[in-house]
């Protein structure tokens, strides 16, 4: 069973940071050095000052890496611009942000999720990790014994039960309703009722949970439990709050769960693998030319791609759609044949660039800077592929496997600073 429980979350003080808007941010991983200095600008309080940390010194202690945010928790604790909630609650989010012009809305549910071994099938990956941005988060956790940004993860409910009671609870007053100046405004309510947990709690007790936006952090998670585990031979209580890690639980049925497509680029390719590559393009794809901007070309992968296996293509020579033959496709690439990524890397970069693929191969959301720097030659080759499909999604991770890496864009990313999950102590 998948252990889904109400914590005893931090917030902010309101009185003491003003506007919530103000203190909130991205994930780490979405913030860039000049991104980082306009958030700690807008406000004193932001959670940037916590949360941000990736590209520090690997070899520096963590002590000394987190020792000046460790710090300035404490005081932020003890100052009171950060409370603890009395009772265990349930967060409940709602998340309205502009995408094409239309207003979406999402919710999610901010609980603290039992840390599980991959194997157990009760939390399941979709991508593998990179150590050292595991370590990174490990660091960050054993300096400040908390979670400061949850991780992002879906759930089947095509029954629609936990929608009901999320009405009901947010026909209540919300705890705040802040909004930015992009648009995007953020709501939350606290499920502090025990009859409503004991129905939230029971609800997940026989349904796997998928890891959507956060891999690095779970495990980090996973491995700070492990450690707290060697330190303290004889206390393995389940209730311990190290053996938990916050989560934003969003349902694959939400309408306001969107998944965007993540593009390949290729540079440095000797230029005669750059020619079998092509050759090898030729022979697994049809293809025909496209025209117009950036936008009109993902538009177009994007539409034509609901219904086939197909991506974009793009150097200084044009454009191409190429969309896979299905005399191509071997009965022994199994489910992944579904992933135009798998294909592409593992059919057609791999066997000519082998152990050297990831050295040329590389990764970008941005379509419009990807398609920029293709045409312009700074790139050799860009590759614009659609939003990976949830069903296939739950098909194919739900079956053990994982997907090709950075396979799925959610969008927006969660904000960062609605709740703080301490790992001390029980919850």
């Amino acid at each position: 069973m998948t252990a889904v429980s109400p914590f005893r979350g931090w917030r902010y003080d309101q009185n003491t940071v003003g506007d919530m808007a103000s203190v909130l941010c991205p994930p780490y991983d979405m913030i860039n050095a000049e991104e980082q200095e306009e958030l700690k600008g807008r406000n004193q309080y932001n959670v940037i000052h916590l949360e941000a940390g990736e590209g520090l010194d690997w070899n520096t202690s963590a002590k000394a890496q987190y020792a000046t945010t460790s710090d300035l928790f404490d005081r932020w604790r003890a100052d009171g611009v950060l409370r603890q909630d009395t009772d265990p609650s349930y967060y409940l989010m709602r998340h309205s942000f502009l995408m094409g012009g239309k207003n979406m809305v999402r919710v999610g549910l901010i609980a603290s999720v039992g840390l599980e071994d991959y194997e157990t099938r009760q939390v399941l990956p979709h991508e593998f990790t990179q150590a050292p941005a595991i370590q990174d988060r490990v660091w960050l956790m054993e300096s400040l014994s908390a979670n400061i940004s949850p991780i992002m993860s879906i759930y089947r409910d095509a029954d629609g039960v936990l929608d009901q009671l999320y009405k009901q609870v947010m026909s209540g007053t919300p705890e705040f309703d802040a909004k930015d100046e992009s648009g995007s405004a953020t709501t939350l309510w606290r499920i502090a009722d025990p009859a409503v947990q004991k129905q939230i709690g029971e609800f997940f007790t026989t349904r796997p949970i998928y890891l959507a936006d956060g891999h690095h952090r779970y495990e980090a998670a996973r491995q700070y439990q492990l450690d707290r585990h060697a330190e303290d031979l004889y206390n393995r209580s389940a209730n311990l709050a190290h053996n938990f890690v916050m989560m934003t639980l969003i349902s694959f049925d939400d309408p306001g769960l969107v998944v965007l497509g993540y593009h390949r680029t290729l540079n440095d390719v000797p230029a005669d693998k750059l020619t079998n590559i092509k050759a090898k393009l030729d022979q697994l794809f049809d293809s025909e030319p496209l025209t117009g901007d950036s936008d009109a070309l993902i538009e177009q992968v994007d539409r034509l791609g609901a219904n086939r296996r197909l991506l974009a293509s793009i150097d200084n020579g044009g454009a191409k759609m190429l969309t896979l033959k299905d005399s191509a496709v071997d009965p022994n690439w199994g489910s992944l044949a579904a992933s135009e990524a798998w294909v592409l890397e593992e059919q057609v970069l791999r066997p000519e660039l082998g152990d050297a693929t990831l050295e040329h191969l590389d990764f970008m959301h941005d379509h419009e800077e990807a398609v920029g720097q293709a045409e312009s030659g700074e790139l050799q080759m860009v590759f614009l592929l659609k939003p990976f499909p949830l069903d296939a999604f739950e098909s194919i991770v739900g079956g053990g496997q994982r997907l090709p890496r950075k396979s799925t864009f959610f969008f927006p990313k969660l904000p960062t600073g609605l709740v703080i999950n301490r790992l001390e102590g029980e919850l």
